[in-house]
């Protein structure tokens, strides 16, 4: 399966304004392929929206090294960077982040008057076909504050994915909701992630939208570890993840590098 995000030994340090250190990540080792289905679980604080914008190339790290399609992140400058997020990337927010003065079709259309060729001339109709496939077709002219919660993430996640994008990013995506709501957004997502053979990444703290992934993590103190039951056998840890698991108290889950190459 094609990589399409790998992240080896990755660190994200900011420097408060007393200049302490605060380590946000340590040493994060996380390959995300085409198709995969991934949740990270953590509690408020714990680093799970500062991966998400490494992951969606809204942030470069402060050590370790992504690579995105093979290409490593620092090499692509800060434009090409935009444009290969706007093309490859679909985030879903847990407050849906629609434009409230449009319609629920303008809100899909926006992301594609970035776009070229026959998918900016075509953007009105790639948007109700969108919109259709989240079973919106009918609400397509209403205004946001119009629509009920789910019927906003749903235009939320036809906006993400109206590109088709490889990777689809979704942070919270059911905070928002009720549970029975939040059940079935996170079906329609899945779903349509399968159909388009994209990777989805759920960054979340309830541990019942975790279980609906094929992968799952907790994130914790900056540190990345596979959730209890998880097969981490073929994954072989960068030093950086090493250590961090030992700061933590964790014993490795998997061989390290060097074993590897040995």
């Amino acid at each position: 399966m094609e990589s399409l995000v790998s992240l080896r030994g990755v660190t994200r340090t900011v420097v408060l304004p007393d200049d302490q250190k605060l380590h946000i990540l340590r040493g994060i080792d996380l390959e995300i392929s085409a198709g995969d289905h991934t949740a990270i679980i953590g509690r408020s604080g714990c680093g799970k929206s500062t991966l998400l914008n490494l992951l969606g190339l809204l942030d470069v790290p402060t050590s370790g090294e992504i690579l995105f399609l093979g290409t490593p992140v620092l090499r692509i400058g800060g434009n090409a960077r935009a444009r290969l997020r706007g093309s490859t990337v679909g985030f879903v927010f847990q407050q849906f982040n629609l434009l409230p003065g449009r319609s629920a079709l303008d809100n899909v259309i926006t992301p594609l008057l970035y776009a070229r060729g026959r998918d900016f001339l075509r953007r009105r109709e790639l948007a109700m076909d969108m919109l259709d496939r989240v079973g919106l077709a009918g609400r397509a002219q209403t205004m946001p504050n119009m629509l009920s919660g789910g019927e906003q993430q749903r235009v939320a996640i036809a906006r993400a994915l109206v590109r088709r994008p490889r990777l689809i990013l979704a942070d919270e995506p059911t905070g928002a909701l009720d549970v029975e709501t939040g059940q079935s957004v996170m079906a329609l997502l899945d779903q349509v992630a399968t159909e388009s053979a994209a990777a989805l990444v759920t960054i979340t703290h309830d541990s019942n939208v975790a279980a609906l992934a094929r992968s799952r993590f907790r994130l914790d103190s900056g540190v990345l570890h596979p959730l209890d039951g998880e097969s981490n056998s073929g994954i072989a840890l960068s030093e950086p993840a090493l250590s961090a698991l030992a700061a933590s108290g964790s014993a490795p889950l998997g061989p390290t590098s060097s074993e590897v190459d040995r």
